[in-house]
Order: C-alpha cells, then sequence, then structure tokens
C-alpha cells in the first residue's frame, strides 16, 4: 500500500497473556513479600490505561510450581456470570471454579490456552458490572508504566481494548501493545501500467476504476463506515456494467449499506457515496480483528473534468469507526488531458490564421479506428461510423480546442482546405504522454499543447490576361504599323 499511516483508533485487538509459569523472583513467599510492575510499550500516545486484579495472589512455591489464588472481593459475582460473545454464549464457569471450602482458584485444563476468550468475558463483565479499576494510567508518550503492584492476575484494558494480564511468571512485565489502529489506503488502476497506482490517465466518457482497501487492526470493531468524495469531474457509477464490489478476506461480502447522493439523506453532505459495515444486535461490527476489506468501484469521467491541470481530478477517502475515530483522507488523481490546433499560411514571413479548414480526429487504425464526437470543444465520445464524426472548421482565427483527451496516440486529418489552399497529403500524428501531457507531433515534441498546422497556397499558372497574348498584340500591332508605311511609301512612287 501506499500509505501505511497509524491513525487514532477507538477499538482495537483484545489480547490476554495468561502465564502460569514458576516466579523468577523467589523459591516461595506470599503476596506481601513482592510488588510487581506492568510497563507497556508500544502504547499509543493520549491513551489512557486501566488495571483490574481478577485474582489475589495469596503464596508460591517456584520449586513445585504451585500458586494459591482468590477471587478479589470486587469481583465476587464473576464465578456465575455468562453472557453472549460473538454470537455465542459464554460463561465463567468454563474456565475456572471456586472451591467452596477454601476459596482457592481452580483453572479448567481444557482453558489453558484460552486466554483471550477470558479477556473478551472478562471485559464484558467489567462493562455490565461497572468493576472500578486497581489503577490508571494515561500514555504521554510510547511507554506507560504501573509499579508497585500487589501480585496477581491482572487485566488492562484501555479504550483500544482488553491488552494482557500480570501474574507470578516475572513479577515486572513488559508488554508490546498489541492494539492497531484501523487503516485504510486508496488507488486508481492505471491502463498504461496495467495495475493499480496513486494517479492515472482517462478522457471524458472513460471509465476509471478505483480501490479502497480497510485493514481491520483493533479488537472491537464497530460502527466502520467508507466516505468516498469525488470531484466534480467524476461521476460515481454503479450498474450492471460497473458494480461495486465488496471483499472480505478475499471473500464477497454483503453485510453493509451503500449510501448515495440520490437515496440517502442521512449522508455526510460532501461525500458522493459512504459504505456503513453492519452492526450485530450487541453493538459490535461485523467485521472481525484482523479482516482485509477490499472495496472496487467506479466513475465516470464528465465534462467538468480539470483539463490539463496538474491538479488532477480528485477522489478521496476517509474511514471512521467507533464513536469518535477518523482516519486522514486518502486520495487519487485522475489527469485528463487537451490539445489546440492553430491552422495558419505563411505570407510576408509572418503567420497568417486561416479559417474554413475542416478536420476530423481519429485513434486507432483499421477497424480499430474510432472517429471523436465532439461538442463545445470537449469530446462527447468516439464512434466508428463515419458519419457521426464530427467535422471540426477553423474560424477566422484559425484556432480549435479538443479536450477531454486520455493519454494516447491519436490523428488529426483536414477532409478539407480553405478555398485556394491545397489539403494536407496525410494525418498528422499526435501523442499525449503519460502523466506530464507532454505532446509530440508527427515525432517531434512541442512546448505546449498547441498543434501548429501550416497551409500553402495553390500554383498560380498564366491566364489570358497575362504576358503570352500582349506579346501577340505587340507584334500584330508592329505589323500592322510596317505594313501601312510600306503602303504609303509605294503610292508615292507610283506618283511620281
Amino acid at each position: 500500500m501506499k500509505h501505511m499511516k497509524r491513525f487514532v483508533a477507538l477499538f482495537a485487538a483484545l489480547a490476554l497473556v495468561l502465564a502460569m509459569a514458576a516466579p523468577a523472583f523467589a523459591e516461595s513467599g506470599t503476596a506481601a513479600d513482592h510488588n510487581g510492575s506492568i510497563t507497556i510499550d508500544n502504547a499509543v500516545d493520549t491513551t489512557t490505561y486501566k488495571l483490574y486484579r481478577i485474582f489475589d495472589l495469596e503464596s508460591y512455591d517456584t520449586v513445585k510450581e504451585a500458586y494459591s489464588y482468590k477471587l478479589n472481593s470486587a469481583w465476587s459475582e464473576f464465578p456465575s456470570y455468562s453472557t453472549t460473545i460473538d454470537g455465542a454464549s459464554v460463561s465463567a464457569a468454563e474456565f475456572f471454579t471456586v472451591d467452596s471450602v477454601t476459596g482457592y482458584i481452580k483453572w479448567a485444563d481444557a482453558k489453558k490456552n484460552a486466554g483471550a476468550e477470558f479477556a473478551k468475558l472478562a471485559m464484558a463483565f467489567v462493562g455490565e458490572k461497572s468493576i472500578a479499576s486497581v489503577k490508571d494510567e494515561t500514555a504521554s508518550g510510547s511507554t506507560v508504566s504501573f509499579t508497585g503492584l500487589e501480585l496477581g492476575y491482572y487485566l488492562v484494558n484501555s479504550s483500544l481494548g482488553a491488552l494482557c494480564s500480570l501474574n507470578t511468571t516475572a513479577p515486572n512485565v513488559t508488554i508490546k501493545e498489541k492494539n492497531g489502529n484501523s487503516i485504510i489506503d486508496k488507488l486508481v488502476f492505471n491502463e498504461e501500467n496495467n495495475k493499480f497506482e496513486d494517479e492515472n490517465n482517462a478522457g471524458i466518457g472513460d471509465y476509471v476504476k478505483f480501490e479502497i482497501s480497510v485493514t481491520v487492526s483493533d479488537g472491537q470493531p464497530k460502527k466502520y463506515m467508507i466516505h468516498d468524495v469525488m470531484s466534480e469531474g467524476l461521476t460515481f457509477v454503479n450498474d450492471a456494467a460497473h458494480k461495486m464490489s465488496v471483499t472480505v478476506n478475499g471473500s464477497d461480502f454483503t453485510k453493509y449499506t451503500l449510501k448515495t447522493k440520490a437515496d440517502s439523506t442521512t449522508m455526510d453532505a460532501d461525500c458522493t457515496f459512504e459504505i456503513a459495515f453492519d452492526d450485530d444486535t450487541n453493538g459490535a461490527s461485523v467485521l472481525k480483528p484482523n479482516d482485509n476489506v477490499v472495496v472496487t468501484y467506479y466513475a465516470q469521467v464528465n465534462e467538468q473534468a480539470k483539463i490539463g491541470s496538474t491538479e488532477g481530478n480528485i477522489n478521496k477517502a476517509q474511514l471512521t469507526y467507533g464513536d469518535n475515530h477518523t482516519t486522514n483522507w486518502e486520495e487519487t488523481k485522475t489527469y485528463v488531458w487537451k490539445i489546440d490546433i492553430f491552422k495558419y499560411t505563411m505570407k510576408n514571413e509572418a503567420e497568417q490564421p486561416l479559417e474554413n479548414a475542416q478536420f476530423v480526429l481519429y485513434r486507432g487504425n483499421g477497424d480499430d479506428k474510432a472517429y471523436a464526437k465532439i461538442q463545445d470543444g470537449k469530446i462527447t465520445g468516439w464512434t466508428k461510423t463515419e458519419s457521426e464524426r464530427t467535422v471540426l472548421t477553423t474560424s477566422n482565427s484559425g484556432k480549435l480546442e479538443i479536450k477531454g483527451l486520455d493519454v494516447g496516440t491519436y490523428y488529426l486529418e483536414e477532409i478539407e482546405a480553405p478555398k485556394g489552399y491545397n489539403k494536407l497529403t496525410k494525418p498528422i500524428k499526435v501523442e499525449i504522454a503519460d502523466k506530464t501531457g507532454a505532446i509530440t507531433v508527427d515525432g517531434t515534441s512541442i512546448s505546449d499543447t498547441t498543434v501548429k498546422v501550416e497551409n500553402k497556397a495553390g500554383t498560380t499558372l498564366p491566364t489570358t490576361g497575362g504576358i503570352g497574348t500582349t506579346i501577340f498584340y505587340l507584334i500584330g500591332g508592329g505589323l500592322m504599323v510596317a505594313a501601312a508605311v510600306l503602303l504609303i511609301a509605294k503610292k508615292r512612287m507610283e506618283n511620281k
């Protein structure tokens, strides 16, 4: 993923470390002989951690691996407690019993490795019975320490969930925070590279495919919602050919509600759509810790798209979950490009604009050849039917503009030249480069977006008013004058 950031979480993974190994500090003794400590490493800053002592340690013998626990008085109702967790009925009696005579705790052999299950049950009891914590500490960095603790069987809880226990394994325990913060990431499919990336290119009318992925890192997920905002140049599409897909851990998932502007009045006004994942009857999300959620969906580039801008057309997504936790926005950019056309001729060593030159734009060749359909200078679609193509005619400025192009190769064909000018003998090849929008014309790079097209005037041939007939007039006139002179001279000689 492009951004593996950690954000403030509301709930996180439940993990109860319940060790029963021999104590390292003494061979035997009573709980009063020693104090213990818990250090939480990798703590979440500003989070308050709470300690609950479920069992009190009376005495121990590390050689014999013998430990005597009794129920803490605040937990007197716990042995008979039962509730529903993750859709199943769970009771404390499955994990331990209290000897009716001595009051000592006996742990069920079948549940020696069921620490996480016991943690959930203990946390449910804390919430339902409003059990007071033994000690609280708020993290002011990445480490939190509890010192001077009576030895016993502890549950550590925070707004991120149940974390750990302290028992006689070692009086001074360092625990790495196992609670993570759920993550959201967003990508767009780049056809040029054939993979999902941060950016892509598209033309007006093209469909763009997006992907949102969410990693559920907390242990008690609830109120999970994805918010998506598209810029005005993108239109959300969810039809049969471009259907939204939601998977969890690679399998199709349907336990969510899709809200759009068209059918929801409860959605955030700025959002294009929202995906609200279902919560069960107990308020917990149907999503589970460590779930990987992937949402794929589509948008169509519309005529409001930003053209030729490095800002791009933005689609961004955000995750909210729990009561007040929000991730940062993750965004993608879709770039849309254009070309300008300038039709001219050279006169007196200056570029003179030409009007009434007619052009068509197409892409592909042979059976793949498709002509551009254009309205108000913007691409509205492509057609393989020649009669449906758009013919562009230059004005007296000699200029045309074609907006809404994807990267790729196009051909600009002059189908009619201005009167008195020669039509181009072949199409002009125009290539738009990936991401930068840089343009080459017939293999030569240009510094901007303007494709300059020169037309030359046709050849001027001699006419009946030219020098050819004038010469004949002059010769004829000379002969007539010579004939008149000869005739006059002859008459004078006869008269003599």
